[in-house]
């Protein structure tokens, strides 16, 4: 992991009595441009970074020691060091990590024996309730998400986390009102930390896939 100043990279985000789970919550725009760093070329964590930055959020809040950087390598680089390519629809401009690059990250560790569980729950994006029971059964036994969010073209859209596409993390589940908690790695996330957000907000603010990719250290399944 990196040796830096806590202030700087990451929030640490401690539990509360309402069923908050301590994160580790990093933060995409205190890293900077690392074209060529590292071995990762035509990258940017601060500006595209966003899905590598959540899912070490998660990975790190579950017990393993990845940050945004070394998911970032493990995303886009095998294991002899050639690039492989998992943004999204790059001949048109756009830039970003796929649910592909995540899963090919997850099977990597799974692979080096990274003790984990992962599931990609998909939801329909006309009828989002289908899976509320599911995916809030499955954060309240201790998965954490990625998601995709942000307006997709849609001028109506609530952008509550991103005028954007963004990934972000939603980390555990108040115990009472049943909303999320969330780590959204950019600005906006720092105002969101002791906020919790319902389930019809977040299909509300997510791409069409509305894929929430559920992840878990397995070494922490409770025993039934």
């Amino acid at each position: 992991m990196i040796n830096a100043n806590t202030i700087n990279y990451y929030d640490i985000v401690s539990e509360n009595e309402f069923g908050r789970c301590r994160t580790i919550r990093y933060k995409q725009y205190m890293y900077s441009d690392i074209l060529g760093k590292d071995g990762i070329p035509n990258y940017e964590l601060c500006n595209y970074g966003c899905g590598p930055t959540s899912l070490a959020t998660i990975l790190s809040s579950e017990g393993y020691d990845y940050d945004p950087i070394e998911v970032a390598k493990l995303m886009y680089l095998d294991e002899f060091g050639n690039t492989l390519d998992f943004y999204t629809n790059r001949r048109n401009g756009r830039r970003g990590a796929t649910f592909l690059g995540f899963l090919y990250v997850l099977q990597e560790l799974a692979r080096s024996n990274v003790d984990i569980e992962y599931q990609l729950v998909k939801c329909s994006y006309e009828h989002p309730e289908l899976k509320r029971y599911e995916i809030t059964s499955m954060i309240q036994d201790g998965y954490m998400a990625l998601i995709l969010v942000g307006p997709n073209g849609r001028i109506e859209h609530p952008r509550t986390f991103s005028n954007y596409g963004h990934y972000i993390a939603v980390t555990s589940i108040h115990n009472e009102t049943l909303e999320f908690y969330v780590a959204n790695p950019n600005r906006t996330g720092d105002n969101q930390i002791d906020t919790t957000f319902s389930y019809d907000v977040l299909t509300s603010n997510m791409y069409q896939t509305g894929n929430w990719l559920m992840i878990k250290n397995k070494s922490l399944i409770k025993k039934l």
